[in-house]
């Protein structure tokens, strides 16, 4: 099986592509792209039975020989909304580990709705092997391309937001005693505040949630509304 050592939890673009065509052979299926998409049209349990179906998606690949699993939310348009990427990326997590399938793949977020230090702990605590925060990177190279931000290059530009959050994340784990990502990966070291019982046993399962709230219902139609 293929391995790839990544010194950093956030990567870009260009390492994405990397993990995206690691295999020479074009009929490779080492990496499989799933997109995290769903017609925003098709009712309230249109977001929920798009997870559904890419938990088949994912046993499909893995069937195929996928050794990683890449979640993107990227090509939503005025037809599809994206499912959101901690949403996905925990969903998916969980459903490899009631089918036994967790040890065989590695999952990577490609999330547009990654903006700061704590969605990148999120992502790692529930199971991301990385994370590439696309928007927020080609964000930065247009603000410095269209001069709002000056004295810097895209490059820099982009290098500085990988530093930071991949620095924050590590600034968290030492706060927690936690001295490795591997450490980290999954441990689901967090409370949800917020979180209706039932949504946090199927999709975050195991994550103490004490005060109840909300299910996918209102995620969803506050994913519509966005």
């Amino acid at each position: 099986a293929r391995q790839v050592s990544l010194t950093f939890p956030v990567i870009d673009n260009d390492e994405l592509a990397k993990i995206q065509h690691i295999d020479p052979r074009p009929d490779s299926s080492t990496t499989v792209t799933i997109r995290g998409l769903y017609r925003f049209d098709e009712g309230p349990d249109a977001m929920r039975d798009r997870i559904t179906a890419i938990f088949g998606e994912v046993d499909a690949a893995i069937e195929a020989g996928a050794r990683f699993i890449v979640l993107s939310d990227r090509d939503s348009n005025k037809d599809l909304a994206p499912i959101p990427s901690l949403l996905l990326t925990a969903a998916v997590h969980h459903h490899l580990i009631r089918a036994e399938n967790r040890m065989k793949v590695g999952l990577i977020a490609e999330a547009g709705d990654v903006r700061e230090v704590h969605h990148v702990a999120l992502l790692v605590g529930y199971g991301a092997s990385a994370v590439n925060p696309y928007l927020a990177m080609e964000t930065c190279e247009d603000l410095v391309r269209s001069g709002v931000i000056t004295g810097i290059s895209p490059e820099k530009a982009v290098a500085n937001v990988i530093k930071a959050l991949g620095k924050g994340v590590l600034k968290i784990m030492s706060k927690m005693g936690i001295s490795t990502i591997s450490s980290y990966a999954g441990a689901q070291a967090f409370e949800a505040v917020g979180l209706d019982q039932a949504f946090i046993d199927e999709y975050f399962t195991g994550t103490t949630s004490k005060l109840g709230g909300v299910g996918i219902e209102v995620v969803a139609a506050e994913n519509l509304h966005r």
